[in-house]
């Protein structure tokens, strides 16, 4: 099943407006994912890995709308901040905030300033499967803060241009409530935490008329370096998405993309190849995916090549539970594990 997207929400009013031909403002709108998964390594080359993690995870995404055109936008989370160290269910959780943004958006052209994951590379939200982590979230640059906007034009189709500048949020809202993660630090280091807009991304996306279903990404940033590191990050990305409809029933979505860190995590010399290659065939309620992800990693300590691999398979309710089970072949670090997988998925729209 693929990972729920937190992005697009439709504008409805709330209470009876929302049945009205015009909205009334202000309006709210969002809705309300709930996961319960469970991941079993039962096989790995490091005995203390094999543990059994069971968790919920419950994301808010919502939307207050003055105007057609302004808004404030809030994502919060609420699932495990902590990696488990052994067998586990229900603990370390913390809630926090993804994203808050005011939004300023028309038909060609949006503005926006807050906290947001900046526009940079698909493959880390859309890979298909559970709600497991994966290796293109390496490159996903989440939780900052600052200020962007996007300018869409029609060209055999419809592409937007965007851009922004952000640095890492080091505020109260990089902790978490419940079991804190920890405020984010300016001495903490990594890239983009400089507390100053230094860094910046810019991408294209769009689709073309006669691809209907094809989506394309490329996106490039520049995430200047933490206090432990020595220059500049470099990301390069290039991706896309085709549904393709093989009947009334039966679609196929092959997706991929590459991407590349140069001087990656601010260390000169220091460079990231990532690949990721999926596959999700959809047949009436019944989902099945396929995924591929590599590591290619180059650095002074010596060169390491990590993978994963998973198959699954779901189906979606009409009252919509979504239940899904997978399987996954990890190689990181050297070690070898083997996961099971189970999901249970519901959303509430509102």
């Amino acid at each position: 099943m693929k990972k729920i997207a937190l992005c697009a929400l439709p504008l409805i009013a709330f209470g009876a407006a929302a049945h009205a031909e015009e909205a009334s403002y202000p309006a709210i709108s969002g809705e309300i994912s709930f996961e319960l998964q469970n991941d079993w390594t039962h096989k790995s080359d490091d005995p203390s890995a094999e543990i059994d993690d069971l968790y919920p995870m419950i994301n808010l995404a919502t939307t207050v709308s003055f105007t057609p055109e302004l808004s404030v936008n809030l994502e919060a989370t609420l699932e495990p901040v902590e990696d488990a160290t052994g067998d586990r269910a229900f603990e370390d959780l913390g809630g926090y905030v993804g994203a808050l943004t005011v939004n300023y958006d028309t038909n060609d052209y949006s503005l926006y300033a807050g906290k947001f994951s900046a526009n940079f590379g698909i493959a880390w939200d859309a890979t298909p499967g559970l709600s497991w982590g994966n290796l293109s979230e390496d490159y996903e640059l989440a939780e900052m803060l600052g200020l962007g906007g996007s300018l869409s034009f029609n060209a055999s189709g419809r592409h937007t241009v965007s851009a922004s500048t952000f640095f890492a949020d080091t505020t109260f809202l990089s902790d978490s409530a419940g079991t804190s993660r920890g405020p984010v630090d300016k001495p903490d280091g990594g890239v983009a935490n400089t507390e100053s807009l230094e860094s910046f991304a810019v991408a294209l996306d769009g689709y073309f008329e006669q691809l209907e279903g094809f989506r394309y990404h490329v996106g490039f940033s520049s995430a200047a370096e933490g206090d432990d590191g020595t220059t500049n990050q470099l990301g390069y990305a290039a991706g896309a998405e085709y549904e393709i409809p093989l009947n009334e029933d039966l679609t196929l979505t092959p997706l991929f993309e590459v991407a590349y860190l140069d001087d990656a995590g601010g260390i000169k010399g220091d460079n990231t190849l990532y690949t990721t290659a999926g596959l999700t065939l959809g047949y009436g309620n019944w989902t099945a995916t396929s995924s591929y992800q590599r590591r290619d990693i180059e650095s002074a300590g010596g060169d390491t090549d990590d993978y994963i691999a998973d198959v699954t398979l779901g189906y979606e309710f009409d009252f919509g539970l979504g239940i899904s089970t997978g399987y996954r072949f990890v190689e990181e670090g050297g070690v070898d594990s083997r996961v099971f997988g189970i999901l249970a998925a519901y959303t509430i729209e509102f």
